[in-house]
C-alpha cells in the first residue's frame, strides 16, 4: 500500500518542479511561481503532499541521526568506522555532517511548509474552508515536527514563520536564535493544536502515510511532556487512545515491511524503491547464503556494521524480570545469552530462534556461524532491510511514533505531575510490558524455562515512587525503541540523564556543551545574527 503515497510524492515533486526554481534543492528560503501554481483546487493537495518529501531523509547524510551521534550508550564504539567520532564524542563541529545535515533538512522542510502554507491561504474561493484547513493542517503539523526536531538537537534556533521574499535582503534572511521555550509556546503547540482540530481522522488507504488527528494529538502529548505540562500531556494521550490504534501481538514484527500498515503506527515516513539507493541503515547479519539466496543486508561494500554496546545487550532482563547479569539464568557464553530473556531481546537481535526467509523463498533458522559482529556478540535484527525479492532497494519505513511511545509518555506524566498517580503510571507501563509477557507465554517453548510459573514471567514493575516509575519507563522505552529515530537520545535529554550515560560510555569527562549540538559553522558564516552557543565556540 505504501507504494501509492510514494508514487504520488514522485508525481507531485515532478509536477511542482516544473513551476518551482529548485524547489527542494535551493537554500532554505523557498521559491515558487504563483502564476502557474495555486491556481487550481488540486494544487492544495499537491502542495501538502510536497511537504512530506524532505522527510525521506531526515539528516542529509548516510545515516539516521541517533546512529551517527551514538551518544546514548546503546551502540558500541567498534563497528561502523564513519560513526566512531560520534560514538566517542570526538566529532569536529566544523566538519560534522550530522551537525549540518539535521539543520539543513529541517530548514529546507520548514521553507517548503511556509511557502505552501502561504500559497494555499492565497487560493481564496478556489477552496472551501474545510478543505483549505485540512491541507493547511498537514503543513502546520510537518512544520511543527521540524521545529521540534531542531530544538531537541540544538536548543534555541532561529524561528522563521514566513517565507523569505528577498533572499538578498540580509535583514530578512538573517535571524538570531529564538529561545526553545518561545518556539514551543508560540509556534509548535499552536501548529499542532490547529492540526489536531482540522486534520481528518483517517485518509483513503492509498494515503496511508499522511498525518491524522491522532498523529497531531500524539505529538502534542510529547511536546507537553517536553515542557513539563503533565496534565495536558495526559489529556492529549487520552485523545490518541480514542482513535483506532492497537498494539501488535508480536513485539518483533513492527519494523517489517509486511506490517507497515499496522494499527500500532501513528506516524511513519514511507520509504520505497526509487526514493534513493543510498541506504541509511547498516544493520543486519551475513546476507549472501549462496544457492539459498539472501536474507538481510548489513553493509554491502565496506564490511562495516552498527554494533550494539555490551551495556545495551546486558540491559535486557531475564525472563523472570530480574537483572540478567546477576540472574540465575545468566550464562558466560554470549552465543547462549539469548535464552530465557525478555522476548524483545530475540526481536532486537538475530538468534537461532529466528526463522528467516531468503530471497529464494527458503525458510531456515538463523545460525550462529553467520554472526558478523564477533566483537560484541550480536547482530542487530531490528530496522534492517528485509528482502521480499532479490533486490537491494526494499527498505523498512521509518516509524517516528508508535502507540507504546504514547503509553510510556502518559505513564511518565502521571508519575511526574504535581500529585503523582503511581497507579495510573503502572497501568500505562503495563500496557507496553504486558505485550512482551503475553507473547512469551504464547511461545513458552522459546522463552519460558521449565518450572517458571506464568505469574513469574516478566512480572509487572512495582511502581510506588518517581524513582521506581522512571526506572520502569526507562527500561521499557529502551528495549522497545532501539534503532527508531532518536528516541533514546530525546528521552535522556528530557530526563537530564544524558550526562550520566556519556562518561560511562566513552570513559571521558562530561562537558555541558555536549547537551546540545553546535550550530553549523557554515550557518554561522552566513548568518551574522547567530552566535555559537553552549561553549562550542571556545
Amino acid at each position: 500500500m505504501r507504494k501509492y503515497i510514494i508514487n504520488i510524492l514522485f508525481l507531485t515533486v515532478l509536477c511542482m518542479s516544473s513551476c518551482m526554481d529548485g524547489f527542494l534543492d535551493r537554500n532554505p528560503y523557498g521559491s515558487i511561481d504563483e502564476n502557474t501554481f495555486f491556481t487550481e483546487p488540486e494544487h492544495a493537495n499537491l502542495a501538502a503532499i510536497a511537504c512530506y518529501s524532505n522527510l525521506q531523509k531526515l539528516n542529509s547524510h548516510w545515516g539516521d541521526a541517533q546512529l551517527e551521534l551514538g551518544m546514548t550508550g546503546d551502540f558500541s564504539p567498534t563497528g561502523f568506522k564513519d560513526a566512531s567520532t560520534f560514538y566517542l564524542g570526538t566529532f569536529n563541529p566544523n566538519e560534522a555532517n550530522v551537525v549540518l545535515g539535521i539543520w539543513q533538512k529541517a530548514y529546507k522542510g520548514i521553507a517548503v511548509c511556509n511557502k505552501n502554507i502561504e500559497g494555499v491561504k492565497s487560493m481564496g474561493d478556489l477552496l472551501d474552508a474545510d478543505t483549505r484547513d485540512k491541507y493547511l493542517a498537514e503543513m502546520y503539523f510537518i512544520r511543527a515536527f521540524w521545529y521540534f526536531r531542531l530544538i531537541q538537537f540544538y536548543g534555541d534556533v532561529p524561528m522563521r514563520s514566513a517565507s523569505v521574499q528577498d533572499p538578498t535582503n540580509e535583514s530578512e534572511v538573517q535571524l538570531a536564535a529564538t529561545s526553545k521555550e518561545t518556539i514551543v509556546r508560540d509556534f509548535i503547540i499552536p501548529d499542532l493544536q490547529f492540526a489536531s482540530q482540522k486534520l481528518p481522522e483517517s485518509w483513503d488507504e492509498v494515503y496511508m502515510h499522511r498525518v491524522t488527528k491522532g498523529t497531531a494529538w500524539a505529538y502534542l502529548c510529547e511536546v507537553y511532556l517536553y515542557v513539563k505540562d503533565y496534565e495536558n500531556a495526559i489529556e492529549a494521550g487520552k485523545m490518541v487512545e480514542s482513535y483506532d490504534y492497537a498494539l501488535e501481538e508480536d513485539p518483533g514484527c513492527i519494523l517489517r515491511i509486511d506490517k507497515e500498515d499496522s494499527k500500532e503506527i501513528i506516524f511513519s515516513i514511507g520509504i520505497a524503491n526509487g526514493i534513493t539507493t543510498y541506504r541509511e541503515f547498516y544493520f543486519g547479519t551475513i546476507e549472501d547464503l549462496g544457492v539459498d539466496g539472501r536474507i538481510m543486508r548489513g553493509d554491502s561494500y565496506s564490511n562495516d556494521y552498527f554494533y550494539p554496546s555490551d551495556d545495551f545487550v546486558n540491559c535486557f532482563q531475564a525472563i523472570d524480570g530480574t537483572d540478567y547479569v546477576s540472574s540465575v539464568y545468566y550464562v558466560e557464553n554470549k552465543s547462549e545469552q539469548y535464552k530465557n530473556r525478555d522476548p524483545r531481546f530475540d526481536a532486537t537481535f538475530f538468534t537461532p530462534m529466528d526463522e528467516v526467509t531468503t530471497t529464494k523463498n527458503v525458510t531456515l533458522n538463523w545460525k550462529q556461524e553467520w554472526l558478523v559482529n564477533k566483537q560484541t556478540g550480536f547482530d542487530i535484527q531490528k530496522r534492517g532491510v528485509y528482502y521480499g525479492e532479490d533486490t537491494w532497494n526494499m527498505r523498512v519505513d521509518m516509524h517516528m511514533m508508535r502507540l507504546p511511545r504514547i503509553y510510556l509518555h502518559m505513564a511518565e506524566a502521571y508519575a511526574m505531575k504535581s500529585t503523582p498517580d503511581f497507579g495510573k503510571c503502572s497501568e500505562y507501563v503495563e500496557k507496553v510490558r504486558s505485550r512482551a509477557r503475553n507473547f512469551a507465554l504464547m511461545h513458552k517453548d522459546k522463552y519460558v524455562p521449565s518450572g517458571l510459573e506464568d505469574n513469574q514471567v516478566l512480572p509487572p514493575f512495582k511502581i510506588n515512587s518517581v524513582e521506581t516509575a522512571m526506572k520502569a519507563i526507562d527500561y521499557e522505552s529502551r528495549v522497545e525503541f532501539f534503532t527508531e529515530d532518536c528516541i533514546r537520545y530525546y528521552d535522556l535529554k528530557r530526563w537530564g540523564t544524558l550526562k550520566d550515560v556519556w562518561p560511562k560510555k566513552v570513559g571521558g569527562v562530561w562537558s555541558d556543551k555536549l547537551f546540545d549540538l553546535p550550530y553549523p559553522s557554515s550557518e554561522l558564516s552566513a548568518n551574522h545574527k547567530l552566535t555559537q552557543h553552549n561553549g562550542w565556540g571556545n
